[in-house]
């Protein structure tokens, strides 16, 4: 294996490889690169080209799939005043429903993405698939029953899912990578308006759920059909004749079929290891919960600043969709001016959206602005996250490292409970200007990560090295 570089082709063969003058030296680059902590893991099996056809087949179909399953609980709000015109549930009781939802969205992930490096993407998202049909029925028959109600939610959330198994379609676009990845993220934030579409046809959840259950499942048996078996999207190819090889390798660089060039192989435990993959957690975390709370709590304090009959509720929703036609913008801005800088903008408009959600004296015609900011934070706070991971670590563990970090960020947004119990209680301003602190205490990260994206294509420190290293400097 050689120490690709962008652009270049990787062939392990001296006919086609264009090494003959300094084999012996990218040996030695291989071999640093290994030792020496290149963070980035690769699979070893040779691939097919995709036709153009195919690779956007699976792009429409994967498109499709996380716009109706991924983000549904985010549509919450318009769910919570349905729910309401038949039961009289509390907010803390309302709040706890979300949040069993909203974790099951984030922290699901994590075993639907160790099942898809493990089992393959069609058995992974026929599962998610599942959970959201049974999360459907259980919605259309609960009757306001509140537990029934959050095991139905909690469920729904796992379709979630879905998504973490096929946002490695960005693999079949190299060279596109964070404008897909970031398209399926706006995908994931559509969802968030079904809830919405679904109340406004029929305050009745028998016939609006139940019939959304059915397009789930026929959206499962298609998934049969039409998603690999495996782990890739690629297909694997036979042994062929070096020529034959050459001309492969040669028409993935010019169709754009082929991934995102190999790199040294290391375990993922490797990359788990790495400061990059540390801090890239530690900032999303931060980000998690304030985004969870947000849509956890915006109905009752857009109420409490005069939304009565619940307009601007349903243009959150409307608005949270809607920035979706903004995804590839933040994929683009990513390529083109980096993830430190795409990530430090989407953090400081979330940072803007509280800041403005805190002032309770202000028109709902100006919260609009801040709910526009919100919407697009986040938007770009979770595409920024997977197209990281994608472009920073490739996608040979791509699953696991993104599902790790959804679980641990999952862990930390329990935390918004209290915080919707503590909003609940007339102290939201407090609570919305401590979540604007927070945000903007991690910018520098941001500023840090830009200068590691200049310095090298790959992770390349390990975190217990910078620890000891810091620790030197300091003794």
């Amino acid at each position: 294996m050689s120490d690709a570089k962008d652009g270049d082709v990787h062939v392990d063969n001296d006919k086609v490889g264009k090494q003959s003058n300094g084999s012996s030296k990218q040996d030695s680059e291989t071999s640093e690169n290994i030792d020496g902590g290149s963070l980035v893991g690769q699979t070893a099996e040779d691939h097919l080209p995709v036709s153009e056809r195919r690779r956007w087949g699976l792009f429409g179909f994967s498109f499709i799939t996380i716009s109706l399953t991924a983000g549904l609980v985010y549509g919450w709000p318009a769910l919570r005043r349905n729910v309401l015109l038949e039961t009289d549930m509390s907010e803390r009781t309302l709040g706890g429903i979300f949040t069993a939802g909203a974790w099951s969205t984030q922290g699901g992930r994590f075993l639907f993405g160790v099942g898809r490096d493990r089992f393959g993407t069609r058995s992974t998202t026929g599962i998610a698939l599942g959970s959201v049909m049974l999360g459907s029925i259980g919605v259309a028959l609960c009757d306001g029953n509140s537990i029934v109600l959050g095991i139905s939610i909690f469920a729904m959330g796992l379709g979630s899912g879905a998504q973490l198994c096929l946002q490695p379609v960005a693999g079949l676009f190299p060279t596109r990578s964070g404008t897909v990845l970031a398209s399926l993220s706006g995908a994931f934030q559509i969802s968030g308006l079904v809830f919405l579409v679904l109340t406004s046809i029929s305050d009745d959840r028998r016939y609006t759920f139940g019939a959304f259950s059915l397009l789930i499942f026929v959206l499962g048996i298609a998934a049969c059909f039409i998603l690999p078996r495996g782990s890739s999207f690629l297909p694997e190819g036979k042994a062929s004749s070096n020529d034959d090889d050459a001309e492969s390798l040669e028409s993935f660089a010019e169709d754009g079929s082929h991934p995102s060039v190999p790199a040294p192989f290391v375990t993922a435990l490797d990359q788990m290891k790495s400061l990059e993959y540390v801090t890239l957690i530690a900032w999303f975390s931060v980000c998690v919960l304030p985004l969870q709370f947000y849509v956890g709590s915006i109905g009752f304090q857009l109420e409490n600043r005069g939304d009565d009959d619940g307009f601007y509720t349903s243009l959150f929703s409307i608005i949270y969709a809607g920035a979706a036609i903004l995804a590839p913008v933040g994929g683009n801005l990513s390529d083109r001016f980096g993830l430190g800088v795409t990530q430090g903008m989407a953090t400081l408009l979330t940072a803007v959206s509280f800041l403005l959600l805190g002032f309770n004296s202000i028109s709902l015609q100006v919260h609009v602005v801040g709910l526009v900011c919100y919407s697009v934070g986040r938007l770009f706070i979770f595409g920024m996250y997977f197209s990281n991971i994608g472009k920073r670590f490739e996608y040979a563990n791509f699953g696991t490292l993104a599902g790790l970090g959804l679980l641990i960020s999952a862990v930390v947004s329990l935390l918004q409970y209290p915080l919707i119990a503590v909003a609940a209680d007339s102290h939201d301003q407090t609570v919305d200007w401590a979540c604007a602190g927070a945000l903007v205490l991690i910018l520098p990260y941001c500023a840090w990560l830009s200068r590691q994206e200049r310095q090298s294509r790959y992770p390349t420190t390990s975190f217990a090295s910078s620890v000891k290293s810091l620790r030197n400097s300091l003794s």
